[in-house]
């Protein structure tokens, strides 16, 4: 389907350069500019230039970083001495929606990781740009596009699938899983080059996922939220389970998360969990079970639950774990969509989203450009504290933790 646009644009620094998505800047008024990286002109045309784009061209940061980015390496490596063993950091990105000032985050988050000794970073969804009905080979290019600025730390990045990742279309169409990514393309695209790197363990489709930071025995685990069949049709041929509007977890991803990622091997082990999606809203399913496990496990104490859903029976789940002779702490539910900056605690439960490092209406060329975040947890004082990168501000939280 081919669609046309029209733009207020703007040179990007007074003349336009050759980068393929870096060309041009978007009127900061329009919606559109949120989801959508260069010249748009056509569906066709955007994605021939995602699939010319040279990373090369992005993997040297730009002057106007180099000062602000020694300062923030520098506030880093402070947070982590006041902790000394007991620092572990990571870094997020949520909603890179390759957009054109995002380009240079990959590069960024690089020299960040290097200098500061960070193991692992969240590309926490929504990495594709689009918004709409796109034919999925176009989907698939800007999937690519985005591994290859990610290439030179491919082995860091724990990739968890957000919402337009899999499923572009916003309408409930007959043609609706035409548009959308099967099982077996999700993982093809977005999850077979994580299972190369060593000490993932994956569970089933290759969707979700736990890693260890053994020395500072923190375990990072990335969960599905859109864990649903993607074939089921009506007798009208509309969806029963449309990916981009629904949040889910079934009962396979909620069974492993119980009874394998929280498996830690002691008490002492603390646990991050990043999902796309983190705050509950219309046609969500079975976020409470996943948060009743979470809070058994922090307080080492036993939880059942149950989910009947006659209308969509793969929402249909149970749960019953005993964390008494168990469990350990959890420090944070992290994630992004919102493409805000929000905490809450949630029965307890630190949960936050972080901005949106794809956010267009930033001023390009500046270190308002994009929008990151490392973490630094201290587990000792059991405190969170977050190193904003680019747009926004450094925060310090704190979570609960129990004898």
């Amino acid at each position: 389907m081919s669609r046309s646009f029209i733009r207020d644009w703007q040179p990007r620094y007074g003349t336009a350069p050759s980068g393929p998505l870096g060309c041009f800047r978007k009127n900061r008024g329009d919606f559109m500019s949120i989801f959508t990286c260069g010249v748009l002109k056509t569906d066709e045309e955007r994605i021939e230039e995602v699939r010319r784009l040279h990373p090369e061209e992005f993997r040297v940061i730009p002057r106007y970083w180099v000062k602000y980015l020694e300062e923030k390496i520098h506030s880093i490596h402070q947070k982590q001495i006041s902790a000394g063993i007991d620092a572990a950091s990571f870094g997020a990105i949520a909603d890179f929606h390759l957009s054109c000032n995002a380009m240079h985050s990959p590069a960024i988050m690089k020299k960040i990781m290097e200098e500061c000794g960070i193991p692992y970073a969240f590309l926490a969804g929504d990495f594709v740009s689009g918004f709409g009905i796109t034919p999925k080979e176009h989907l698939i290019s800007e999937i690519e596009a985005v591994r290859r600025l990610f290439r030179e730390i491919e082995d860091k990045m724990l990739w968890v699938m957000g919402n337009h990742d899999p499923a572009y279309s916003t309408f409930e169409a007959p043609d609706y899983y035409a548009e959308n990514l099967t099982e077996e393309e999700i993982y093809e695209y977005m999850f077979r080059h994580q299972t190369q790197y060593p000490g993932r363990v994956f569970g089933e489709g290759g969707r979700y996922f736990y890693v260890d930071d053994v020395f500072h025995k923190v375990r990072y685990i990335g969960l599905d939220t859109h864990d649903m069949p993607s074939d089921a049709q009506k007798e009208d041929g509309h969806p029963v389970y449309p990916k981009f509007t629904t949040m889910a977890y079934c009962q396979a991803q909620v069974d492993w998360f119980t009874h394998v990622a929280l498996q830690v091997p002691s008490r002492q082990w603390t646990v991050v969990l990043c999902t796309h999606e983190t705050f509950e809203g219309d046609n969500c399913y079975n976020h409470e079970l996943i948060r009743g496990v979470i809070d058994a496990f922090r307080k080492h104490t036993c939880y059942e639950g149950k989910t009947e859903c006659e209308e969509m029976p793969a929402f249909s789940a149970k749960v019953s774990v005993d964390f008494t002779d168990g469990g350990g702490d959890f420090a944070l539910w992290l994630g992004g969509h919102t493409h805000k900056d929000i905490v809450k605690y949630q029965q307890g439960i630190l949960t936050m989203s972080i901005a949106s490092d794809g956010r267009a209406i930033t001023d390009e060329g500046t270190l308002q450009e994009q929008a990151f975040d490392i973490f630094t947890i201290d587990k000792k004082n059991h405190r969170i504290l977050i190193t904003r990168i680019g747009y926004g501000q450094d925060r310090e939280l704190e979570y609960e933790v129990f004898a």
